[in-house]
């Protein structure tokens, strides 16, 4: 019998951040610190905000230790472990509005719509 795998096992590592980039120091360790996350296989969501996938829940410990050796030691860092279903139900808000198939743009031609 094959086991199907949990959308609950399986998860993300949320990284969030605050580091101060006032003085020139403060800018290359976080400039660092960002590299890092990339080097460590995270991907970047916003600028502050990394994630990587994380197999198992176990694996999240390997993760929080990596995350704490790279540590700048300046500003915070948040930590989340959300499950993979939450990650699928996440919703994104783009900056500009996207056009359905479905829609009529205000600006197109009405002609067809006289049809009706």
């Amino acid at each position: 019998m094959e086991r199907v795998k949990s959308a609950y096992r399986m998860g993300w590592f949320i990284v969030m951040f605050d580091l101060p980039v006032t003085t020139k120091s403060e800018r290359r360790a976080a400039q660092q610190f960002r590299k890092d996350l990339l080097d460590l296989g995270y991907l970047m969501l916003q600028f502050s905000v990394y994630a990587r996938c994380a197999v198992t829940i176990d694996r999240k410990k390997k993760m929080l230790s990596e995350l704490e050796s790279i540590n700048p030691h300046t500003g915070n860092i948040r930590c989340f472990f959300i499950t993979d279903a939450q990650w699928g139900q996440g919703i994104v808000i783009y900056a500009t509005k996207r056009n359905s198939p479905y829609e009529i743009d205000a600006d197109q031609d009405t002609e067809q719509l006289k049809f009706w």
